[in-house]
């Protein structure tokens, strides 16, 4: 930068024999400053721009990490910032103009070694992983094509593990155990014939880790030394390390999840006999059923499916068109002992007692005269409640049991269906009104709020 320093002898006037030497600096209107922040400040990181060539350099303050580049002639540079142990930022056309000052904003380094792009998954993140249905899948992208034996050969993980490299692939989950091939991954390099085959472009693998070696609740350290080279024979400037955890949880992560869901209404009895809960992990199993109430109170019997899922049974169906209360006060602990802390609960009402199926259908036509009539609940009936409630018109002689007409003889049919079994054919071509009055009651003693009518025609003789 070209200063003009410009000296002045002033005699004043007023007061005769008095003089002052003033100094000027002026700075040329062609230069400009360039400044910023670099967010690891203790990086020691130096800041060059250029233009083809080096031009200036300055080195981060350690305090808090800005740089000041002064007397920058106006025009647009190339900005680098190198650290050790980090990536290089880059960011071309940083435009100054003279007299003023241009700010780049804060910049944060990459903790990846230049030749890496992005890693799965994600350093410190956590992936939700069972053992039994997937595999642990580890993905690296470069930014040039790499030597591949020096990659498998410098990549390792804590704790040890075993594996398959799958080149030209990035996964962003862990892959299923079953049904799985490369052709399941996310192909992020495309191409055919001797491009692909050769392997000269590709940029990205996935280590599939053996299932023996895939664990929950565990933190992976996954490494990758300075020994892997690109196919031109440059190294990582230094080693690629980062870290994740496995979480068991089928449906939560972070928060608890259950179903019936909070809230719901119209809950079929039968359909959900059994509430889950599904925590975002594993859960000591003594100390949760010690915290756990339900209301109205149950003979409750709790089952863990997983360890981080609770299935509570009551014995039998809901009671129909009940107000269900579950708590779980917070001195519930998962297996590291660390307590839930503030209590959860979760309501949800279940259904009135209703017919939900009949055989025959209510219009059918066409019914075959020895057709065994059917009526199918939302929860387990009362058999003899149901056939008292019970009514044909036109009259006819029968008798009831369980279960669909195939379950006659069943030492097991179904409880939330009762057949009616006429003891002759019914008559051609005639039409037949089912009628079960509100006497009709479930095991709970529950009764229909309606009488349930429906009708259907025979075929002709």
């Amino acid at each position: 930068m070209q200063n003009i320093r410009i000296y002045c002898s002033m005699g004043l006037i007023l007061f005769s024999g008095c003089t002052k030497t003033i100094e000027k600096i002026i700075t040329a209107e062609t230069d400009g400053s360039i400044t910023g922040r670099v967010v690891q400040a203790d990086s020691g990181a130096w800041v060059v721009i250029g233009q083809a060539e080096p031009v200036d350099s300055v080195q981060i303050s350690p305090y808090n990490g800005t740089f000041l580049l002064e007397n920058v002639p106006a025009g647009n540079y190339d900005l680098i910032v190198k650290a050790g142990n980090y990536g290089t930022y880059r960011r071309a056309d940083v435009e100054v103009t003279g007299g003023a000052r241009t700010y780049v904003g804060e910049i944060r380094l990459s903790d990846f070694p230049d030749l890496i792009s992005q890693v799965y998954p994600a350093d410190r993140s956590e992936i939700v992983f069972d053992r039994r249905w997937s595999q642990i899948s580890i993905s690296v992208e470069f930014v040039r094509p790499m030597n591949r034996q020096s990659v498998e050969a410098a990549f390792s993980t804590d704790p040890p593990s075993e594996g398959v490299f799958y080149w030209g692939a990035f996964a962003y989950t862990p892959t299923p155990r079953y049904y799985w091939n490369d052709e399941s991954l996310y192909a992020r390099d495309s191409g055919a014939g001797a491009v692909i085959s050769t392997y000269e472009n590709i940029t990205s693998f996935t280590y599939r880790m053996a299932q023996k070696d895939g664990y929950v609740d565990t933190t992976y350290t996954v490494i990758l030394a300075t020994t892997a080279m690109d196919t031109a024979g440059s190294p990582l400037s230094f080693p690629l390390m980062f870290r994740f955890s496995t979480v068991q949880s089928a449906t939560s992560q972070n928060v608890i999840l259950t179903q019936p869901e909070h809230g719901a209404i119209y809950v079929n009895p039968l359909q959900n006999a059994s509430i889950y809960v599904n925590f975002p992990r594993r859960m000591d199993a003594v100390s949760t059923e010690s915290a756990l109430t339900l209301s109205p109170p149950s003979d409750i019997t709790p089952l863990w499916p997983e360890r981080n899922q609770l299935r509570i049974f009551t014995g039998g169906p809901l009671r129909c068109e009940t107000l269900y209360t579950i708590r779980i006060d917070g001195t519930a602990t998962d297996l590291d002992g660390d307590a839930l802390g503030d209590p959860f609960e979760f309501s949800f009402e279940t259904a009135p007692l209703e017919v939900t199926n009949t055989r025959p259908l209510n219009g059918e036509i066409f019914v075959s005269r020895n057709v065994v009539i059917s009526i199918q609940f939302n929860t387990y009936m009362n058999l003899a409640a149901v056939q008292n409630a019970f009514g044909i018109q036109p009259a006819v002689r029968g008798s009831f049991f369980r279960g669909w007409s195939y379950q006659e003889n069943n030492t097991n049919p179904s409880k939330d269906v009762i057949s009616f079994r006429p003891s002759q054919d019914l008559a051609g071509n005639t039409k037949y009104t089912i009628t079960l009055g509100t006497g009709a009651r479930d095991m709970h003693g529950s009764a229909l709020k309606d009488p349930v009518t429906f009708s259907f025609v025979t075929e002709s003789e």
